[in-house]
């Protein structure tokens, strides 16, 4: 498929990072929105490449409602970020970028029990979610993360590995595993979206840029 960053591609993002989460999920036109019911108890919006009027449009219901959210995608960070202030938004995070990979190139590692550590699998339609849990304690999650399928894409979210559990390769495990979930599917390419932290581990698991996320929140009006 060879992506870039579109707002069809952003829209696939959305359906399977709320999908993944258990989020309720709307899309109107170009803005895509879930309620983050876990975390805020809100509304957050989904754009990619907000123009003026759609920040200020936002920039107004972040105002009445301080719990939202905007996560704005863009290739280029600079401008948007003036326009958002402009328009009365306040920067939260804009360290994190979306990439992508082919997925038929990828080291696929069918979950087995690992040195130590044994794998959980739990599947529901187009998700998938898994855990390594250390055999000393297995109620411990050492690593975890999620996949779903959507219109060709495998997008993987919550990528995590407890702190006293790292640099033991057990976030590329977790990453090889969850590759073999998706191929179930029919899928060509992965999304997701990266920290400073992951960035580098998937780079080196054959992950490129494909754009900046930046994440908004309104600023309290007196």
């Amino acid at each position: 498929m060879g992506s870039s960053a579109s707002d069809e591609l952003i829209g696939t993002w959305v359906t399977g990072w709320a999908g993944a989460r258990g989020y309720e999920s709307r899309h109107e036109g170009r803005v895509h929105a879930a309620l983050r019911h876990d975390t805020s108890g809100d509304w957050e919006y989904v754009i990619f490449e907000p123009s003026n009027e759609e920040l200020v449009a936002v920039a107004e219901t972040l105002h009445k409602h301080p719990k939202r959210r905007l996560t704005a995608f863009a290739n280029e960070t600079t401008t948007l970020v003036d326009a958002a202030r402009a328009a009365g938004l306040k920067v939260l995070n804009a360290d994190e970028v979306l990439m992508v990979t082919e997925m038929g190139g990828h080291d696929v590692e069918e979950p087995r029990p690992y040195d130590g550590f044994s794998f959980q699998i739990e599947r529901d339609q187009a998700h998938a979610y898994v855990s390594i849990h250390p055999d000393e304690d297995p109620e411990v999650v050492a690593a975890s993360g999620h996949v779903s399928a959507v219109n060709g894409y495998a997008i993987f979210d919550r990528i995590i590995t407890a702190p006293d559990f790292r640099r033991r390769g057990l976030g590329s495990l977790t990453m090889r595993a969850l590759v073999s979930l998706a191929l179930e599917h029919d899928v060509e390419e992965g999304l997701l979206i990266a920290s400073i932290d992951g960035q580098q581990l998937y780079k080196s698991l054959g992950w490129t840029d494909l754009g900046n996320v930046v994440l908004f929140e309104g600023t309290q009006e007196a």
